[in-house]
């Protein structure tokens, strides 16, 4: 089956709910479609993004026509790696299939950001508003569209959607974590101490994570320091975070805390970046003039990613260190 005629497949499986009556998934299409959804994650976090559109299409399948929150999940993970196969078009119909029937503001949002990666600016941001009228206290969908933004060179613009956000009611740990982030994106690093400090008293340990960054904005190095181990030794750190913090030390060629922060992430249970925590790691050694480490890390990278040509090309370059 084509990749267009399983996208076409999928908005028929979404837009069916409205208009047939079938019967409930019996307990084995519920543990096919269970067990064709965790494939299809699998194949997405290894990067086979072909075969994770499939089997998301025969996860759906398995719903004999009824929708709910499960299929409407496997429908966004679909578009996602619709997106990720390069098959912008086929995402954005797997997309329009969902507004169609559920009106989600994180596909506004997701639709938008498509939007953008075809040139249709007017549509991206009527999508991105829609959103935002939408997301009531998700904190996560502002700064997204805010960061969308930035990056087709609108910061000015999109700073409305945070500041939209900072004005929402609600002073909980959980909001004064994200008013802080928002404070921090905003340059309002006073505000953003006083939101995480408030969010870390109630026990949000990724509070210590935001005050770090803001520190090392201020120029206190100690406190950044403190604030980041603080919160590595909390246990919450994903490898995507111990990533972003890795190659912010790298950029200031700090290659031994660099690698302290990748393998932190390498040791986390689940690793879904894997692959550039790996990397990263061995550009690291390499710039310590580490390379008996780099070598070390190289072997098993191409283990796991044989397929990658630049890697092998290092790997001989590394051979003659």
């Amino acid at each position: 089956m084509s990749k267009k005629v399983l996208c076409k497949a999928a908005g028929i499986v979404v837009i069916a709910a409205l208009a047939l009556n079938m019967g409930a998934c019996t307990k084995k299409d519920h543990k096919e479609q269970d067990a064709f959804r965790q494939y299809g994650i699998t194949c997405l976090e290894s990067g086979d993004y072909e075969a994770a559109v499939e089997s998301f299409q025969k996860a759906l399948d398995q719903s004999l026509g009824k929708v709910g929150k499960k299929e409407l999940d496997i429908c966004f993970y679909k578009a996602r790696a619709q997106y990720l196969n390069g098959d912008t078009e086929d995402a954005l119909e797997t997309y329009n299939a969902i507004i169609k029937y559920n009106k989600d503001a994180r596909a506004y949002y997701l639709r938008g950001k498509l939007y953008f990666d075809l040139g249709d600016q007017e549509k991206a941001l009527a999508d991105y508003q829609e959103a935002a009228e939408r997301a009531e206290d998700d904190y996560e969908l502002y700064i997204g569209i805010y960061e969308s933004m930035c990056s087709q060179g609108m910061e000015a613009d999109g700073q409305k959607y945070l500041n939209q956000a900072l004005d929402r009611k609600g002073d909980k740990p959980k909001d004064c974590l994200y008013k802080g982030r928002i404070s921090y994106l905003l340059g309002d690093n006073k505000g953003a101490v006083d939101y995480l400090t408030k969010a870390k008293e109630g026990k949000e340990e990724l509070a210590s994570y935001y005050l770090g960054l803001v520190y090392e904005a201020e120029g206190d190095k100690e406190k950044y320091q403190a604030c980041i181990q603080e919160y590595i030794d909390s246990g919450v750190a994903t490898s995507y975070e111990l990533y972003d913090l890795g190659m912010n030390e790298m950029e200031k060629s700090h290659y031994k805390q660099a690698i302290t922060y990748f393998e932190a992430g390498l040791a986390l249970e689940e690793v879904p970046n894997k692959q550039n925590l790996m990397k990263s790691t061995i550009a690291a050694y390499e710039y310590r003039g580490d390379f008996d480490s780099a070598k070390k890390v190289m072997k098993e990278y191409l283990s796991l990613y044989p397929s990658d040509e630049d890697a092998k090309r290092e790997s001989i370059f590394l051979e003659t260190r």
